[in-house]
């Protein structure tokens, strides 16, 4: 049954996209299911990290069911209907996309929105928008670039070519390539040393890359200084530089 599964595994909360027989294409209620997860994920402090991944170990997603697109032809560019795949860039809980397989279009629009991408040796990546008549929306013009040199993400978008997980790796839109069955793995290795540290800089963190994305090295250097002064004075400031002092781990707040 297609479906959205969840864990909790101490602070991370795991999301798995479950759809194998269609590559793990989003049908039905799972697009809604997967934005009520985030939304749940993010209100809940004891979430620190959320890793997404697909079903199995052909795909990530496919993206949206295309005969259920075709019937329902005003989602394809709405920006409500396409919220889950966007969510992730706009949270404050940092977020990792465990590539296993395909994440063509809305798959890969979610790959992109994440915070950091671990890929399998057997992952690719399409945005197949202009060869079905469709602009490619959701980061794909607007963040992509961002993400990988310029003219890589133009010959993509009008291409409609694969990029292969060893390409993505050595351009840098993937962080790491591992080999198959792995990408689940090495995303839970790196977000348990996330959440070993300050929840308060992290999340200042991710805010102030995305204040440099979208507003400018200048609005960014404000935004470091202005909430460098803020969180030296807090607790967990105090508790970090005793606790390497001390030589022994951080309790954070």
């Amino acid at each position: 049954m297609p479906e959205i599964s969840t864990r909790t595994e101490g602070a991370i909360r795991i999301l798995t996209i479950s759809n194998e027989r269609k590559r793990n294409a989003f049908e039905g209620t799972m697009a809604a299911d997967f934005l009520r997860l985030l939304n749940e994920a993010e209100s809940d402090d004891a979430v620190r990290v959320i890793v997404v991944t697909g079903a199995g170990d052909i795909a990530f997603s496919s993206g949206h069911d295309l005969r259920e697109m075709m019937h329902d032809r005003d989602d394809a560019s709405d920006p409500n209907a396409n919220a889950p795949f966007l969510m992730p860039a706009t949270m404050t809980t940092p977020t990792i996309a465990a590539i296993n397989g395909y994440a063509f279009a809305a798959g890969f629009i979610l790959a992109i929105s994440c915070d950091l991408r671990v890929v399998s040796a057997n992952a690719s990546f399409s945005a197949p928008g202009a060869r079905i008549g469709l602009l490619p929306i959701g980061g794909q013009i607007s963040r992509l670039s961002q993400l990988m040199p310029r003219a890589i993400a133009h010959e993509m978008l009008i291409t409609c070519r694969q990029m292969k997980a060893d390409e993505a790796h050595r351009l840098g839109f993937a962080n790491h390539l591992v080999p198959d069955g792995q990408a689940l793995h090495k995303s839970l290795e790196m977000a348990r040393q996330i959440v070993a540290n300050a929840t308060t800089v992290v999340t200042a963190i991710k805010t102030g890359l995305e204040i440099l994305a979208n507003d400018g090295t200048a609005a960014a250097a404000e935004y470091e200084w202005r909430v460098g002064r803020q969180l030296q004075g807090e607790p967990d400031a105090d508790e970090g530089m005793r606790a390497f002092l001390e030589k022994r781990a951080p309790n954070f707040a």
